[in-house]
């Protein structure tokens, strides 16, 4: 039920303080900031990057927080250089928020087999703040669950509770249609995903993530049996009826622990 293998990295801040580092500037000024220490942006990169590779070659998985696009450049290129310097074929890391990633850093954490761990429900509450923070142009491109998937990240998606109530139904859903809870408007249909995409980022991927896919994550013979029994099915639904689904049944590690 709990086992610690990784360290976890806090990179940057968040956009809403303006403290995620940009390659653009915030409206008001500024760029955010490596949260690191360092007297300059140059220092603070080398040290981000020495936290990385010490926690790489020592065998860790790496889970960093990391933000704003050209923050996530850095971390992207810093676990790539590591893993040149030391090679570890499993090592798994993997970006935690990932909110503005680029097509380029996807392809790259895509191709060493690391990951990204978004989280929909932010998105859904913060949608239209965010065209304040960053400008509508690039508020849109927040969140791009689709080019993750399309580039072949493992992508998992969580709720970063206690930031957003850590209910999956409202996060599958949000993954399929990208509304503000606000206003209603769409950010980004084109990044909209599937039912079993979203599914997937919620069950098996996260398996992958923590090591345990070999005995987690899906339904079948010889896995654990962690798994709930809704009271409809989800495939003939519209996005915006899934988070009215009710839970009948919870299965957890064979038990039986709720029984609607």
């Amino acid at each position: 039920m709990l086992r610690a293998i990784g360290v976890k990295i806090f990179a940057d801040g968040i956009p809403p303080n303006r403290t995620a580092l940009m390659d653009e500037p915030y409206p008001e000024g500024g760029h955010g900031s490596l949260c690191v220490h360092g007297e300059t942006p140059a220092l603070r990169v080398e040290e981000l990057r020495e936290m990385i590779r010490t926690a790489h070659e020592a065998g860790y998985q790496l889970g960093v927080h990391v933000t704003g696009d050209r923050s996530i450049d850095t971390v992207v290129d810093a676990f790539t250089a590591a893993n040149a310097a030391a090679p570890r074929p499993d090592a798994r890391h993997y970006v935690i928020h990932g909110t503005f990633a680029g097509p380029d850093s996807l392809g790259k954490l895509a191709a060493h087999g690391y990951g990204v761990n978004m989280n929909p429900g932010i998105m859904r509450t913060t949608a239209d703040l965010m065209d304040t923070i960053v400008g509508p142009e690039l508020s849109a491109r927040q969140w791009p669950v689709r080019t993750a998937v399309e580039a072949g990240v493992r992508l998992c998606a969580s709720s970063d509770a206690p930031i957003i109530e850590p209910d999956w139904r409202q996060g599958v859903a949000h993954m399929m249609h990208r509304e503000s809870r606000a206003s209603g408007r769409v950010y980004g249909p084109e990044q909209c995903v599937s039912l079993a995409e979203a599914l997937r980022a919620y069950t098996a991927t996260p398996a992958c993530q923590d090591h345990a896919d070999e005995w987690k994550g899906t339904i079948e013979a010889g896995k654990v049996a962690d798994l709930c029994v809704l009271d409809r099915p989800l495939l003939a639904l519209d996005p915006h009826g899934i988070a009215e689904v009710q839970v009948d049944l919870t299965v957890f590690d064979g038990r039986v622990v709720h029984e609607r």
